[in-house]
């Protein structure tokens, strides 16, 4: 086998194995815990088109579920509320999925259907997105089911979920405390504000169009300079 062979057939698995760990399957390591966890409700955890489709609590637990929850979960559990979670917790990053989630004030408990339960509802209103700047620090991170960062919350409460497409070095890139800018597409209502970025950087320094090949966010000038 050449040489020239041999390099191909490298690169060709490397990509293959980070497309693969891009598409990867829900991480099933819990934690055994009852409840799964229990907590202030912070935040709603909204996606770009401005739907409910999870909470943040207090000590930073995230809890998931689909938006068809939406109008049970703003009804029953407003922002402040204290919850318990009936469900998993997973052990390595901070995502709870729900079986049964109670407002702990006044009783009132919702039952939470598989994220692979039951047809969507007929109707549903069509959302529709702007365009969208947002900046600050990282305040912390979202997570999908198999453990990859699939958002940011910066400081100021908006949420950047990241493109699907964007590779895995380039979530891993990104640390809490971080000063960015992001422009792209989004939804403020009154849940909350949430986006998906077209362009992200650093304050300071050039904006970096998001796509598969994106590693990482150029440093701002200042920091390439040589002392």
């Amino acid at each position: 086998m050449g040489l020239s062979v041999v390099i191909a057939t490298l690169i060709l698995a490397l990509m293959t194995g980070e497309r693969a760990n891009a598409q990867r399957g829900p991480d099933t390591d819990f934690l055994k815990t009852s409840p799964a966890a229990q907590g202030i409700i912070r935040q709603y955890i909204l996606d770009p088109r401005g739907e409910v489709q999870g909470l943040l609590l207090s000590d930073g637990a995230q809890v998931a579920f689909t938006s068809r929850l939406q109008r049970d979960v703003v009804a029953a559990m407003k922002l402040g509320t204290p919850i318990r979670i009936e469900g998993r917790r997973h052990r390595h990053f901070p995502l709870v999925e729900p079986d049964t989630m109670v407002n702990t004030d006044s009783g009132a408990a919702i039952q939470v259907p598989s994220f692979l339960e039951g047809p969507l509802p007929q109707g549903k209103e069509i959302l529709s997105v702007q365009q969208m700047r947002a900046e600050g620090p990282i305040d912390g991170f979202l997570y999908d089911r198999s453990g990859r960062v699939s958002g940011l919350v910066l400081k100021s409460g908006t949420q950047v979920w990241l493109p699907p497409d964007v590779n895995d070095h380039f979530r891993q890139s990104l640390h809490v405390g971080d000063y960015i800018v992001v422009e792209g597409n989004g939804t403020e209502n009154e849940y909350g504000r949430a986006m998906e970025p077209i362009a992200m950087g650093f304050q300071g320094g050039p904006l970096t169009p998001l796509d598969y090949g994106t590693d990482r966010l150029e440093k701002p000038r200042s920091q390439h300079t040589v002392r």
